[in-house]
């Protein structure tokens, strides 16, 4: 059979019945509110990304403007290129640009502001991006021939074919990236329409002009905005939230550490957990004593039953529940009245025994099955047999062996008619233990009991003839 359970393993399984449903639920909306949070982080980086881009934006934009200024000077319409050369030469200073370029319909320099003056310029034809027609163009990253060095620009189409060129650091940019104060961990990044990494907020010179990862520029080439789990060129797993304009082509990166936006996930949950731990343990040593206390009550009600059934003192220390405290006080009353019972029961016996033992008759009590139960004092001299001898004996024993058997059919012709005598008054032949016989006055009765029929004999010897 399969042992019952403990208090303790009953409070145990209805203590983790409790925290850990609760537990789950905690931790799923721990979950939740962390996705929330990385959700609205990520928007939120998505935004500052679009911000970052419609500044970069708009200051080519200003950049274009300034460089129309430059291109109706009347110095370019009437093709007076010394006087361009100076003015072109103020714009870079006042403009803080690298340098201006004036190109012809074949390529070839007509002004560059990076040649110094008195020195020829290039006869080479450039190679650089064609201009939309009628329209600026924002150039993708390069390198000048001049310097070596990378560069950006603004192409502005002129008529009969020729080309304004500013060329422009890509560190402005990086300063652009900066002004923004992202979070130290964080790193941004411009990128141009081929994917180049034109300025970066960490390790701007080393990973200049590197291209950035193939799973982020096919992102951006499907989508103008998104967040996505990419890695960075120096190896870090990032979200990577971007957007990407729709006037220049050119999009900002934001790369937030896939790290740090699960720390705060961590650090709840290792709390959470940590806390549910404390309280599962302070409850499951609570539950242990409570079990404890309980377990000693119980044990404590069981003493006193098993007492009380051996009629010994109860002893009922304060228990831990008022439930049973109360079941011991129903348990010390009904002591008190099997005592009162018992108690009135031995006297009623003690009466009845003196009543037997006074009597001067014989008398002797037999059970449904012949067997004697009771044996006065003056049967005990009348057959010379001592009551303890006696009980159990058939009570056909008692006579001589001539009535034995009539007297067997007599008492159970009697028990069968349910009569009250078998016969008054009868004169039976006992015998005695030392094998004499003698004469006495019978009077039998049957009476019913609890275990069956009682046969009731009282005996008065008669004088010997």
């Amino acid at each position: 059979m399969r042992p019952l359970p403990t208090f303790r393993q009953l409070l145990a399984v209805i203590i983790l019945g409790c925290v850990l449903p609760i537990t789950g639920l905690a931790l799923a909306l721990v979950a939740y509110e962390y996705q929330r949070e990385r959700d609205q982080v990520e928007q939120t980086a998505v935004g500052t990304a679009r911000a970052l881009m419609t500044d970069v934006d708009d200051r080519f934009e200003g950049m274009q403007n300034s460089l129309q200024g430059l291109a109706s000077s009347p110095a370019l319409a009437v093709g007076d290129l010394g006087k361009l050369f100076e003015e072109a030469q103020v714009f870079s200073r006042t403009q803080r640009v690298q340098g201006v370029l004036l190109v012809d319909a074949n390529g070839t320099e007509l002004v560059n502001t990076r040649t110094p003056s008195g020195q020829p310029l290039s006869t080479q034809p450039r190679a650089l991006l064609p201009p939309a027609p009628q329209r600026a163009t924002v150039l993708d990253l390069f390198r000048s021939p001049i310097t070596g060095q990378y560069a950006t620009g603004i192409l502005l189409p002129l008529p009969q074919g020729r080309t304004l060129q500013v060329d422009l650091d890509p560190r402005w940019l990086r300063e652009v990236l900066l002004r923004q104060k992202l979070p130290p961990s964080w790193v941004a990044a411009v990128l141009d329409r081929s994917g180049h990494i034109v300025a970066r907020t960490r390790e701007h010179e080393r990973y200049l002009g590197t291209t950035a990862r193939t799973e982020l520029l096919e992102r951006i080439a499907e989508r103008p905005e998104d967040a996505v789990r990419s890695v960075t060129v120096d190896g870090v797993p990032v979200v990577s939230a971007f957007s990407r304009s729709d006037r220049s082509g050119w999009s900002v990166v934001i790369g937030m550490p896939r790290e740090e936006l699960r720390a705060p996930l961590l650090r709840s949950t290792a709390v959470l957990l940590s806390g549910t731990a404390a309280v599962l343990l302070l409850t499951l040593w609570m539950a242990w004593r409570l079990a404890r206390r309980l377990g000693a009550s119980m044990e404590a009600l069981g003493g006193a039953v098993r007492a009380a059934v051996h009629h010994a003192p109860l002893d009922l220390s304060r228990p831990a529940f008022q439930e049973a405290h109360q079941l011991g006080q129903a348990l010390l009353h009904a002591n008190t009245v099997a005592e009162d019972a018992a108690s009135a029961h031995r006297r009623i016996e003690q009466r009845m025994r003196s009543v037997l033992d006074t009597s001067i008759d014989g008398i002797v009590v037999a059970d449904h099955n012949g067997r004697i139960v009771l044996f006065n004092r003056a049967a005990e001299a009348m057959f010379r047999l001592p009551e303890e001898e006696a009980i159990g004996m058939e009570v056909e024993q008692l006579l001589a062996p001539g009535e034995r058997a009539r007297h067997r059919e007599l008492r159970e012709h009697i028990g069968l008619e349910e009569a009250r005598k078998m016969a008054p008054n009868r004169v039976v032949e006992g015998l005695r233990t030392d094998g004499r016989s003698f004469r006495a006055e019978a009077s039998i009765s049957v009476t019913q009991g609890e275990d069956g029929r009682l046969y009731t004999a009282v005996l008065r010897p008669l004088p010997d003839a």
